[in-house]
């Protein structure tokens, strides 16, 4: 499990005064949106021009952490240390321009848009980025294979289908849910990501007791009877996935596959936890935001039984 994962969207700062003047509050990774290939160049690239230091900053000892901030540097080497690894990409703003997103090397629509990760990590030079522009966050690239099914208000419908036709009537669970009284409300779709290109992706599907399936990235994080979240790749047979009426159905078999395709993910307009568990496939799974900026929440217990706040156990 990754712990203490940077935030994304604004609930971490950078640690120096330099970059702690400003937080961001609802960045969406979809502007900078990344393949898993790269993403690892992209933060290769970071590094290499944090320590290159093109424009040969003094303020931290000869790094430029405008680049990449070494206070992220655990949680993205704990991500790529994984059994399955995950590189986590730098995203950036432009604090000239009133903290506005920038798109870094890779980003669709930029002169670097088809470079490959090695061509990201070795091909663009530090100075293609202004030297102004500051690293903001991190980004996971990845979750839901396209005919996966999430539940609308509608009923249920494959995860590409309802971004096509432009679905926002999500369902999800309310803030107060617990697993005596399972209680779900109509929610409005924030927005729906996706990776920019196919790409081969590592895909597990998961067979359950009842008969249910999901096929999820390895990543992607789904509920427990614990009441926590934990990636799909923690997870084996013997273990057990909730459904949407609450029962625990047990995983009695698994199949790891790579597949060439894009894979999707939807959030809500809600930001409390608890109401950022969808049901995909019948089975309660988190929303994008816990890829996003409440992946360091992925530990803590989300679903319960009418326990205090106050008691409830909190990996920070």
């Amino acid at each position: 499990m990754m712990k203490n994962l940077a935030a994304v969207l604004g609930a971490l700062v950078l640690s120096t005064p330099a970059f702690a003047a400003w937080a961001p509050t609802n960045y969406r990774c979809t502007f900078d949106a990344l393949g898993s290939d790269q993403a690892y160049g992209r933060q290769k690239w970071a590094k290499r021009w944090q320590q290159g230091n093109p424009y040969s900053s003094t303020q931290w000892g000869g790094l430029d952490m405008r680049f990449w901030h070494s206070s992220y540097s655990l949680e993205a080497n704990e991500a790529a240390a994984a059994a399955t690894p995950v590189w986590l990409y730098p995203i950036y703003v432009d604090p000239n321009n009133m903290y506005a997103p920038w798109q870094g090397p890779g980003a669709y629509g930029s002169p670097t848009g088809t470079y490959t990760g090695a061509q990201i990590q070795y091909d663009v030079p530090g100075t293609y980025k202004p030297a102004a522009i500051q690293m903001d966050g991190l980004c996971e690239p990845g979750c839901y294979s396209p005919d996966q099914e999430i539940l609308l208000a509608s009923g249920p419908m494959g995860i590409r289908d309802a971004l096509e036709s432009g679905q926002m009537d999500l369902v999800t669970l309310t803030p107060d849910a617990t697993f005596t009284a399972l209680t779900f409300m109509d929610n409005q779709v924030e927005n729906y990501t996706l990776d920019r290109d196919a790409a081969d992706q590592e895909l597990v599907t998961f067979h359950t007791e009842s008969g249910g399936s999901l096929r999820v990235t390895t990543q992607h994080p789904l509920v427990v009877p614990e009441g926590n979240l934990k990636r799909a790749y923690e997870l084996g047979v013997g273990d057990r996935l909730v459904t949407q009426d609450g029962k625990f159905d047990t995983i009695v078999s698994l199949e790891k596959s790579v597949e060439h395709t894009r894979v999707y993910n939807v959030r809500p307009v809600s930001t409390d936890l608890t109401s950022n568990i969808v049901v995909a496939q019948g089975f309660l799974s988190g929303s994008q935001r816990f890829q996003s900026e409440y992946v360091d929440e992925i530990n803590r217990l989300i679903i319960r039984d009418n326990v205090p706040d106050s008691v409830v156990p909190f990996n920070p």
